[in-house]
């Protein structure tokens, strides 16, 4: 199970931030202001879960002679509430994006309209109204977008974050040259983006998980292999 215990609410590392801040300069068309919580008092957004569970067996390790990382999956269930909005939302845009020193990929951006509130597009596996069990579940029901204060739930497919841009991939977070008994660490920030419409009311709202990949390279001929699972299953 990966350390959580540098989620979006602890102290962060100013390296880290100034890294997801300058998305919009790395990605045209990416996330702008990635990495800072939008301040509003009147509308209001929020999103409940975690941006993804990570999980790689037991520890956030990969024991490999040749040092390679082939692949690192998200597949994010959150909720997004608003209050306030008094002639209902039009349209919550869902974005997230995964930053490293080498740079910031954008792995979703899906738009969910109230013109078709129980439509699926792109990435999203599924959306409707909150469970009420604050995981991120979603039930039969579609979500109430004219709701003054109301809420959806939506769940992504799975994918692969390595094959989603060119920061963050297979080669950037391996380590191949690493020599044995040796070990290298990255640092993956993981960005969610809620952005929420409606009428002249608009709220946005971020949340952040850090987490560390350690590529091991064990001394002597012991050999071993295997890829990064990240899973909010």
């Amino acid at each position: 199970m990966w350390d959580r215990s540098r989620d979006g609410d602890a102290q962060e590392d100013p390296t880290r931030r100034t890294v997801l801040g300058g998305t919009a300069a790395v990605a045209v068309g990416g996330l702008t202001g990635l990495g800072a919580l939008a301040a509003s008092s009147e509308p209001a957004a929020a999103v409940e879960g975690d941006p993804a569970a990570f999980e790689a067996g037991d520890a956030p390790t990969v024991t490999s002679n040749d040092g390679r990382i082939e692949s690192v999956y998200l597949s994010p269930a959150l909720e997004v509430s608003w209050t306030d909005f008094s002639e209902g939302v039009e349209r919550v845009t869902l974005s997230l994006a995964v930053g490293s020193d080498a740079g910031v990929d954008e792995v979703y951006r899906e738009a969910l309209t109230a013109a078709d509130p129980a439509a699926t597009p792109g990435d999203v596996a599924s959306v409707g109204a909150p469970s009420g069990d604050r995981s991120g579940a979603v039930s039969d029901a579609p979500p109430d977008f004219d709701a003054v204060d109301g809420a959806l739930a939506a769940r992504f497919e799975r994918a692969d974050a390595t094959a989603r841009g060119d920061a963050v991939t297979s080669e950037t977070l391996s380590a191949t040259d690493l020599p044995g008994g040796e070990t290298r660490t990255t640092t993956l920030d993981v960005v969610f983006r809620a952005d929420v419409a409606g009428g002249s009311d608009e709220a946005t709202v971020v949340r952040t998980t850090t987490v560390d990949l350690t590529v091991e390279n064990p001394a002597g001929d012991a050999t071993a292999g295997g890829s990064v699972g990240i899973d909010t299953a």
